[in-house]
């Protein structure tokens, strides 16, 4: 998205870098060499983000200068500059309202980064307003609560709107310190401090939970209400419903997808973090993590968000293909190479030219191959199979592998120079038993899936094998769990799975590993004993009794029996 942006400094180096880097970056800005050119643009030009340098006009002018910047452009991003960083000014700089603060010397990532950060910023600042605009467009067919007392804390008003708070009309007339509406009375209190000090009360975002009604959020703001001649008569509260609101902004604080990685747990917010910092970073990346727990989801979530998404994003395992055949999809080669060769052929990385090269199990590769491959790293340039003309490339390499890289270089099965090379930013993908409150997300996502695939209905699970799910250690990850619930919607006959859909294996693989334990029973006031003592020792019928599948009964049996 182009920014408008002005860059206010007095050193015409500094000016003309941040320039040139914005510039790069598809954003239109201005230059103003002191505060009075500054304020002139700011009065003519609606800026996205304002660079100040703090010393300004050879002294601390730039402060000057943000303090009526934010006055006249509030919703323009300040980010303070200054060669002389310390806590005093950067507390200064943020009081005054600055978005963020800049050491000098600094470079054009750094540059990319902050203005990129400072104008999302802004945007979802942005979008909260116009959203709460639209909310306030569509509500003044629907008025606020309003609630009026008087100097004696009477109560002498009510709209419809407010009976929605636990009031009542009968309640006319009454005192409403002494009156009961189901929530903790804040709004009651808010009026009768607003009384007693004759000064506008404000609550933001608090819980109301009137007479049984539902949880809401709301906010509240008494003002003092007066008589033509001055006097105050009482106070009246207006309460304004933002449960919807406030909703939103926690959707935009926590993400639960992000790309096509799904995840909500802390582990998965600060993944989603990192990714997004490394986005236009072209520097290797190297993705570590179990089997199946999305590294190559990771890896196009990068290639995605970075400035190369508009180019191409080649991946390729490196476990799957023998190392003569793998060599030739990396490189190419040319006619004649090699038997079979009978035409020029064009490698991997020439078809990431300008954009990425995912290099899944890299830590498979022969030593041969680590070798030609460190060489592609450094020089930035490969030579094809059978050929010695090297060819220049522009692509961003991100590696994944499962193993313990760091042990193969220890037993002499990697290359240490090539790992240092990969290792410039590693990324930990977390596995699947490390953030199992993302199980019900995931759950959620492959139902739909699968069910929309095999036209089926499944849309929940069994208790019995949430349960299982829960306690099951995940050796495979989310690529377990989808192959899981995709046999499961396959089999399944109705909307709930249940552990007759499910393959027999998972459960011997969940008894016998130690973090599982034992399965759950769902029915702590009836035993086993007792359910087969009931039903006459039949056991179809005892499972239905204690709620659970057959196959669910016949596992408590083999249990009880070891």
């Amino acid at each position: 998205m182009q920014a408008r942006i002005l860059i206010v400094d007095d050193e015409i180096q500094i000016t003309r870098l941040i320039s040139m880097v914005l510039g790069s970056d598809g954003h239109q800005t201005d230059v103003a060499h002191s505060c009075h050119d500054a304020l002139t643009l700011i009065g003519q030009q609606s800026y996205d983000v304002i660079f100040i340098d703090i010393m300004l006009d050879k002294n601390q002018g730039g402060l000057a200068l943000l303090k009526t910047a934010t006055t006249l452009s509030p919703t323009s991003r300040v980010i303070m500059m200054t060669g002389y960083p310390d806590v005093a000014t950067a507390t200064e700089s943020i009081r005054y309202g600055a978005f963020d603060y800049l050491c000098k010397p600094f470079d054009s990532l750094q540059i990319s980064s902050i203005t990129r950060h400072a104008i999302e910023n802004r945007r979802l600042q942005l979008e909260r307003e116009q959203f709460r605009a639209n909310l306030e467009a569509i509500n003044r067919s629907i008025s606020d609560a309003i609630i009026m007392v008087d100097q004696h804390l009477q109560l002498q008003h009510l709209n419809d709107a407010a009976l929605q708070c636990g009031y009542s009309a009968d309640q006319l007339g009454q005192a409403i310190d002494q009156l009961s509406t189901g929530c903790n009375g804040s709004c009651r209190m808010a009026l009768a401090e607003t009384v007693r000090t004759g000064q506008r009360q404000e609550l933001k975002r608090i819980e109301c939970r009137g007479n049984g009604s539902r949880t809401r959020i709301v906010s509240v703001i008494a003002t003092p209400t007066t008589s033509e001649d001055g006097h105050r008569t009482g106070a009246v509260a207006v309460i304004r419903d933002e449960t919807e609101l406030d909703a939103l902004e926690r959707q935009l604080q926590q993400r639960s997808h992000f790309h096509t990685i799904i995840g909500r747990a802390p582990v998965m917010q600060q993944l989603f973090t990192r990714i997004e910092a490394l986005a236009d970073v072209t520097s290797t990346v190297l993705i570590c993590g179990e089997s199946g727990t999305g590294k190559e989801l990771v890896a196009q979530a990068l290639h995605e968000c970075g400035a190369r998404k508009q180019k191409p994003f080649i991946k390729l395992n490196c476990s799957a293909l023998p190392e003569g055949l793998l060599e030739s999809e990396l490189f190419g080669h040319v006619r004649g190479a090699f038997t079979g060769a009978i035409k020029d052929k064009m490698g991997r990385f020439q078809k990431a030219h300008g954009g990425t090269i995912f290099l899944d199990e890299i830590g498979d590769i022969s030593p041969a191959l680590q070798i030609r491959l460190l060489r592609v790293l450094q020089e930035r340039e490969i030579e094809r199979v059978g050929d010695t003309t090297p060819i220049k490339i522009d692509v961003r390499v991100i590696a994944a592998t499962h193993r313990n890289l760091q042990e193969k270089v220890r037993r002499g099965e990697f290359r240490q120079d090539l790992y240092y090379r990969l290792n410039v930013v590693r990324l930990d993908v977390p596995p699947l038993r490390n953030r199992l409150e993302d199980l019900p997300l995931l759950v959620e996502h492959f139902l739909h899936k699968f069910s929309h695939k095999f036209n089926r209905t499944c849309s929940s699970l069994s208790e019995d094998v949430l349960s299982a799910f829960r306690s099951h250690s995940w050796p495979g990850n989310v690529r377990e769990l989808e192959h899981l619930i995709e046999h499961a919607c396959i089999l399944s006959q109705s909307s709930i799975i249940t552990s007759d859909d499910l393959p027999a294996e998972f459960f011997s693989i969940a008894r016998s590993t130690p973090e599982t334990g034992t399965l759950p029973h769902p029915h702590p006031d009836l035993t086993i004993k007792e359910a087969l003592h009931r039903t006459g020792g039949n056991r179809t019928e005892a499972a239905k009794l204690l709620g659970v599948s057959r196959r669910t009964f016949y596992r408590w049996l083999e249990q009880q029996a070891d």
